[in-house]
């Protein structure tokens, strides 16, 4: 018994040092904050295992509440799957009034909340605030223009700003959010987030193919830090988050941007996922879409940028950084993280609906095949609080 245990003990600390001398120590931090906090993947709590920055709101304006605000209850069902999926939060506005609004304990109104790749969408917005503010020549300017490690990559050098967002730029990741050991797990967990993307190159012509990539995204962050560097040395992807969106639509919180190391240490954000925010700030990013960028009389955000984000590229279910099915009853597009985190617009209705949560139904797809059923389950209740208000 006793050799078997020393037996144990040394193949134990070998496989330790494996994984330390391959580079994979990142998988120490990934277990910590994961299994050993009792979760299976990261969750949309987890703001306390990293280091982060503030993203500072301005002068709060509250939602109006609609005159039948909470007057209609959720339907058996929506409600059954928000208990059984662990919803933090359900949000309905229409008109730019909140219609319906629930909390599931121990979430509160005040609750900041994973976004999760939500985030993927409000960094392509802050790419097309930079532009606007001539920070970046143009949405179709090539990514050399701020990643020189690309200039002699025959296919990197060839790919554009826009083709980052619309995840056909041909960059070589694989998306896997359940490996221990896989470069999705490092780019969350790991210390140096610029260093890992760009350490990867491309493997299709831009382009030419549509491929689901956190990767692609955290790349096109690190092409924003540097544009708004190259005009403010010292200012941060969360300072501009500030200045460009949370100050001027009004939201209620502060938020966190969470980091890949210290600030000190030059830290980064991860733009790729994770802004914890409330559900109410999460839906005034849906509002000013379906405002067309317009916010109190103000064109924060350029029309015809947000059309080309909610317009389908090479797939049908997917624009620059929107998820959508415009051939749905009630057409619509959303922001979409893991685990269930929604900001849904339906422009029929003007309607926006905000979901966050622990879980979802990932199986279940709906209409197109794409989106999950409970995406469409979300759109229909929310039409039908609305239309037995009326």
């Amino acid at each position: 018994m006793k050799k078997t245990m020393q037996w144990f003990g040394g193949l134990l600390v070998l496989m330790v040092l494996a994984i330390q001398l391959s580079g994979s120590g990142y998988i120490w931090r990934a277990l910590s904050s994961t299994y050993l906090q009792g979760h299976r993947t990261a969750n949309i709590d987890d703001a306390h295992n990293f280091d982060q920055r503030v993203i500072a709101k301005g002068t709060s304006s509250p939602w109006p509440k609609a005159a039948n605000y909470n007057q209609q209850t959720l339907s058996e069902a929506v409600l059954k799957h928000h208990l059984q999926y662990g919803t933090a939060a359900f949000l309905v506005a229409q008109h730019g009034q909140l219609v319906h609004e629930q909390y599931f304990a121990p979430y509160t109104a005040q609750s900041l909340t994973n976004s999760f790749s939500m985030a993927k969408t409000i960094t392509t917005m802050q790419v097309g605030l930079a532009i606007q503010e001539g920070l970046i020549s143009s949405f179709d300017a090539p990514i050399t223009e701020q990643l020189k490690e690309y200039v002699n990559d025959s296919r990197g050098s060839k790919a554009t700003v826009a083709q980052l967002s619309s995840m056909k730029s041909g960059h070589a990741w694989d998306e896997n959010y359940y490996m221990p050991l896989n470069m999705t797990t490092e780019l969350y967990y790991g210390k140096d987030a610029q260093a890992l993307v760009l350490s990867h190159g491309f493997e299709r012509d831009p382009g030419t193919e549509y491929e689901y990539s956190s990767g692609t995204t955290q790349v096109l962050g690190v092409f924003l830090k540097r544009a708004l560097q190259a005009k403010e040395p010292t200012l941060t992807v969360s300072q501009y988050l500030s200045r460009s969106l949370w100050a001027p639509l009004g939201m209620g919180s502060d938020a966190l941007y969470t980091l890949d190391r210290k600030s000190e240490d030059g830290g980064m954000e991860r733009t790729y996922c994770c802004i914890f925010a409330t559900a109410q700030d999460f839906g005034r990013i849906g509002q000013l879409l379906l405002q067309d960028g317009l916010w109190n009389g103000q064109q924060l955000l350029d029309k015809a940028f947000i059309e080309r984000m909610r317009k389908p590229d090479l797939q049908p279910f997917y624009g620059h950084s929107l998820w959508m099915d415009w051939s749905y009853k009630h057409p619509f597009y959303l922001l979409q993280g893991h685990e269930g985190q929604y900001v849904i617009v339906v422009p029929s209705h003007d309607l926006v609906v905000v979901r966050t949560g622990q879980h979802r139904d990932k199986k279940t797809l709906g209409p197109n095949g794409q989106l999950p059923l409970e995406v469409y389950n979300f759109v229909d209740e929310a039409v039908r609080l609305v239309q037995a208000n009326n």
